[in-house]
Formats: structure tokens, sequence, C-alpha cells
């Protein structure tokens, strides 16, 4: 319980480094010190706290191991995506709407992968954490009634949500079988995904940004205030360290339960941008209300699982 607290709180902190600089650094730009930073902390954990280096060598590509890597790559896909709503949208619509869809297709896929719960608590847990982020977003549209709403921001963040509901049934398959991975190997093995995934991409976004604006080079990264290159670095560092803590905990109560908990980044999330960030400020009573609600449903979900699990 204590490793998905933590995992939850640094998937739901993590977009603060982007926050920091939004506005005045691209998130295409950022993604490669994100990158970055999740490659560097899980090396860290990896050799400080995992089986070693010599475990590498045993690896299968085509097998396990190769399923860590995908899990990393199709991550990267929904996350990039992510960031990108969170550019338009701000985190307290985007990380509803692409996490919301994720969570369904990621625990129902991963349940189906390796069902170590039941499936019926698993499916009222996850329905009332759907519900958590549904009452968010109706937050979030009595905020925006009467102004312009980022219909593109919403759209990016369901692409971003079906790439990551992919994620966790690839990750499930690497803990799983004849030779699964402890999770330190896994956590390494994603990051590398990630990385790969985003010297393929980002140059693309770059060229083609889908968050608006103009083309960008790299000269924009290298010409960048030290202090971004850092949150960047940062923000990747904070969501390695939740991935390692999730994965360990996935090996005790499988990744369906592990990322079913992990969405309650979103929650944490949703406190950052009412608390700090200020983007409901100014809003109607009722999107107050549609936030308690989001509260009690969410907790109600997570002790649904938690004592399905508890059960078993």
């Amino acid at each position: 319980m204590c490793l998905l607290v933590l995992s939850m709180i640094c998937w739901g902190s993590w977009a603060n480094a982007f926050s920091l600089c939004r506005g005045k650094y691209r998130f295409e730009l950022f993604y490669w010190d994100y990158a970055v930073g999740v490659l560097a902390a899980s090396l860290v954990l990896f050799a400080t706290m995992g089986p070693g280096l010599a475990n590498l060598r045993d690896l299968d590509p085509g097998g396990n191991a190769g399923w860590a890597v995908l899990a990393g790559i199709v991550f990267n896909l929904g996350n990039v995506l992510l960031v990108a709503a969170v550019s338009i949208a701000g985190m307290a619509v985007a990380f509803p709407v692409c996490i919301g869809l994720a969570l369904l297709l990621g625990v129902g896929l991963s349940w189906w992968v390796s069902p170590q719960i039941g499936g019926l608590p698993l499916a009222v847990g996850s329905l009332l954490l759907l519900l958590a982020m549904g009452m968010d977003a109706a937050a979030y549209r009595a905020l925006t009634r009467g102004r312009v709403f980022s219909a593109r921001g919403v759209v990016i963040a369901v692409i971003g949500g079906l790439f990551m509901g992919a994620f966790p049934p690839c990750l499930q398959k690497s803990l799983v079988g004849a030779a699964p991975l402890d999770p330190y190997t896994a956590a390494l093995l994603l990051a590398v995904g990630i990385v790969v995934c985003t010297l393929g991409t980002n140059r693309l976004l770059m060229r083609w940004p889908i968050a608006g604006g103009s083309a960008i080079g790299m000269d924009g990264y290298y010409g960048a205030p030290a202090r971004h290159h850092l949150l960047g670095i940062a923000g990747g560092a904070v969501w390695a360290a939740g991935a390692v803590f999730n994965s360990i905990a996935a090996g005790k109560v499988s990744v369906a339960v592990s990322y079913a908990f992990g969405t309650g980044g979103t929650l944490v999330a949703a406190l950052w941008g009412v608390l700090v960030w200020k983007e409901f400020r100014g809003a109607p009573a009722k999107s107050y209300g549609y936030l308690a609600g989001m509260f009690v449903a969410f907790l109600a979900g997570i002790v649904v699982i938690a004592w399905a699990k508890a059960t078993m």
C-alpha cells in the first residue's frame, strides 16, 4: 500500500515540472529532458536496488524483455499526447480524460492477461474511479461555461488515453510467464522504450506541432535556461520513481490492481491544479461540488479494489 501511494503521488506530480515552465518552454523541447530524466533515474534505481547489470546478459529481446520495451514505446506515445493536452487545456482536464480512458483499457486488458483478483469488484472499483474522473471533467465544464472550450485538447487527450491504456497489459506480459522480469529490470527496459520512442517521434512533433504554434528546431533546446532543463529531468525522474514503485507493487497485487491505484495520480494532479496552479480560480460553486464528489468517488473506488484484493 505504501508503494502504491508513493506511485500515485509521483505519477500525479511529475507534470508540475512542465507547469513551472509552461508558456516559456515548448513541451516538445521539455520532452527531451523528460526522457533523459526517466532513463537516468531508472538506471540509478536499477544499479542501487536492482539485481545487478549481470542479469541483463540473460535477457531475451523476443520474450519478456521485448514486452517491457514495447510497453515503454506504447506508454510514451500516450504520454507525449498527454503533455500536449496539458499544454492546451491544463492539468485539471487533460489528466482525467486521458487517464480515465487508460484506466478502463489498461485495467481490463491487464486483468485479462493475468486475472489475480475477482473481475466484478475490480470492475466496480474501476467504474468508481472513472466516475471520479468524470466529475472532475464536469467541474471543468462548469468552470469554462461561457468561455472558449478547447476541443482539440480533449481529442488529443482521448487519443493519448488509447495508447496509454495499451501500456499496462504489455508490462504485465513482461512480469509473467516462464522467465518473468524483476520490477527493477522491467522499469529500466520500460525507460529504454520511452527513450527509443522519443528519438523516433519528438523530431516529428517539433516539425509538425500538434499543440499549436510554429515548427521549432533544436536551437530552442540548446538555448533554453538551465532551469528548464533541470525541471524536465526532474519531471522524468519523478515519473520513473513512480514506475519502479508501481512495478514492485504489481509483483504482489498484479498490474491490473497496481495500475488502478496508479491512476490515482489523476486525483493528485487535480489537487495540484486546484490548490497550486489555481486552474479553478473564479469557478462557480457547482465546480467545487463536483470536485468534492470526485474525491469521494475516488476514495470509494480505491477502498473497493483494496478490499477485493485483501479477501483473495
